[in-house]
């Protein structure tokens, strides 16, 4: 079937029979997808050079990369309209220059302010406009059995990259800086743009200029999933349900300590604010409006539930990529090249599984479905494995790689499996509606990736700070005193206990804590960290489970068990 533009296709495999225009315009798409996706986790084995560089704190960058994430997944959905409008190949091209300019401003940044603005903010508008354009392209120059084929590879290069990104991260950080990987960034774009002017055989891919935006659908969508995302970076300062702290704004205490916690209130707020932006494009389609998307397209069964799964897939690996770093960096004072190294297993595992997994549901020996459920088994037993195995009295980078490796790989083996979801729900819809369709597929991937973070960082906050208190109320050498001091200063500074042994000893001793008490508050330091990690690798494995659940929602094509065609939106349908 042809897709209803006019926009030329190749019908041949990627490399022999394909126009050697469509194989450039893959390659320098494919590049730039490999380079946006090792950006958005090479950050994550570099936290204790970005606290030192930037005088920070653990939550600080935390907030960047939950940041960034966020900005992505409330304006990718206008994104994809700007190109719809204005012509692919120009919002790529703005994309990229904005997604440069914030590189800079990040490789020269002094301070955190600096980093969120050019990193979390610009970088994250020019994902949130190169990403829909990258994807209609591709889809639009290739049909058929190569349009699978090139969406397997576009979605294995995002998993290298993001796979990849702890370890070439660490190695560039260790031995140059991490400014050094958004400078990379940035030269690798700008050749990128410059390339894309050369591969107009490919097709123009002209804008279908309308009306005006709907200004108030990006205002809706962007404010919900705001609120979302700060619920959940919340939820490990404040609590899930009882406020661990006042909850101030502007100087006022609106919720007061012991009561509510913020958390439910502004995710409630959050998922109404959603169904009002629903509300508001449905009504925008039946008076003959121009919606920023048409919501009409979650009817189908494949776009909808590959959607849910897609964001389920990216959350829980994302979690624990930021989780590991953490621990081995707090624990152990590991270097980010060492932690790159540990994260190795990932990488590797992916590479592995990816290839194999596409040829199977390509040639009709295996399902979307079955390759996503195998994915969330990988990944949740991976999770189960690092719970278990780690420990924190292992010695050097030898001992403490041996232990997650086996973790490690699983998850990497997951995220190999996943790859291939992308096609089924590109493959899903008629032709129209492929770019509503890839705005939020791409919005619920980075809200994946910010949930992630987000929810391990809360789910390790709440496990630290509840460990720690209760070490310290049982503790028979700190006095009383020392107790109320210890926990005056976890009311005040939740972070305290997300530090290696040295910085707490340091800590203690400026607060007149040396001695027993001194060594006593490191060893319940030390047993909350190994509990806190537990208690996170175990909560993403439940949300593995989740997934699973999930994934057996996808639908199965009727007498195949592939669905590699363009715009096959009725075998994909409710059934």
């Amino acid at each position: 079937m042809q897709r209803r533009n006019g926009t030329r296709r190749s019908g041949g495999p990627v490399g022999g029979g394909t126009p050697s225009a469509a194989r450039t315009l893959f390659l320098v798409l494919a590049a730039e997808n490999l380079v946006i996706n090792y950006t958005a986790t090479a950050m994550n084995v570099a936290l204790s050079a970005l606290v030192g560089d930037l005088h920070t704190t653990l939550t600080g960058v935390q907030s960047a990369i939950s940041l960034y994430a966020l900005v992505v997944a409330a304006f990718i959905i206008s994104g994809s309209k700007l190109g719809t409008r204005h012509g692919y190949r120009r919002t790529f091209a703005l994309g990229g220059g904005t997604f440069v300019l914030g590189a800079l401003i990040t490789a020269s940044a002094p301070s955190l302010p600096f980093v969120l603005l050019g990193w979390s903010v610009l970088q994250g508008l020019g994902v949130a406009l190169m990403l829909p354009a990258l994807m209609a392209m591709l889809t639009r120059t290739f049909t058929g059995a190569v349009r699978t084929r090139v969406l397997s590879l576009l979605a294995m290069t995002s998993g290298v990259g993001a796979a990849s990104g702890p370890v070439l991260g660490g190695l560039v950080t260790t031995y140059l800086s991490w400014r050094v990987s958004f400078l990379l960034g940035a030269v690798t774009t700008l050749a990128v743009v410059w390339l894309m002017r050369c591969t107009a055989g490919a097709g123009p891919f002209p804008g279908r200029p309308g009306r005006r935006l709907d200004a108030v659908g990006v205002l809706l969508s962007t404010a919900g999933l705001v609120l979302l995302v700060v619920a959940a970076l919340f939820a490990g300062r404040y609590g899930l349900l009882r406020a661990r702290q006042d909850f101030e704004v502007l100087g006022r205490t609106l919720l007061e300590r012991g009561g509510l916690s913020p958390v439910p209130l502004l995710a409630g707020l959050g998922l109404l604010v959603l169904a009002a932006f629903a509300a508001w494009e449905l009504r925008l389609v039946r008076t003959g409006g121009d919606p920023l998307v048409r919501v009409t397209v979650l009817r189908n069964r494949a776009v909808r539930t590959g959607i849910s799964t897609q964001l389920m897939l990216i959350l829980v690996p994302n979690g624990v990529l930021f989780l590991i770093p953490v621990f081995l960096q707090t624990t152990f004072g590991f270097s980010a090249l060492h932690c790159g190294v540990v994260l190795l297993p990932i990488t590797l595992g992916l590479m592995a599984a990816a290839p194999p997994t596409a040829r199977r549901i390509g040639r009709g020996r295996t399902t979307h479905r079955a390759a996503s459920m195998g994915a969330f088994v990988c990944m949740g037993a991976g999770c189960v494995a690092v719970a278990v195995l780690f420990s924190p009295h292992a010695q050097g980078v030898a001992a403490v790689g041996l232990a997650l490796a086996p973790g490690v790989l699983l998850i990497g083996l997951g995220r190999g499996m996943a790859t291939t979801l992308t096609d089924l729900v590109q493959s899903a819809p008629a032709s129209d509606e492929v770019s509503d369709v890839t705005g939020l597929s791409y919005t619920a991937g980075y809200l994946g990736s910010s949930f992630g973070v987000a929810l391990a960082g809360a789910l390790m906050t709440t496990a630290l700070l509840y460990a720690f208190e209760a070490g310290t109320d049982g503790s028979a050498v700190l006095s009383t005193a020392q107790k109320g001091m210890v926990t005056r200063t976890l009311e005040h500074q939740v972070q305290i206990t997300a530090v290696n042994d040295d910085a707490l000893r340091a800590r203690a001793a400026s607060r007149g804590v040396t001695g027993a008490a001194g060594g006593e508050l490191v060893r319940i330091n030390a047993r909350a960290r190994e509990r806190a990690l537990a208690v996170s690798a175990t909560g993403m494995a439940a949300l593995a489970v989740v997934g699973w659940l999930m994934a057996r929602r996808l639908p199965v094509p009727a007498g195949t068990a592939t669905d590699a065609g363009p715009g096959r939106g009725a075998p994909a349908q409710d059934r």
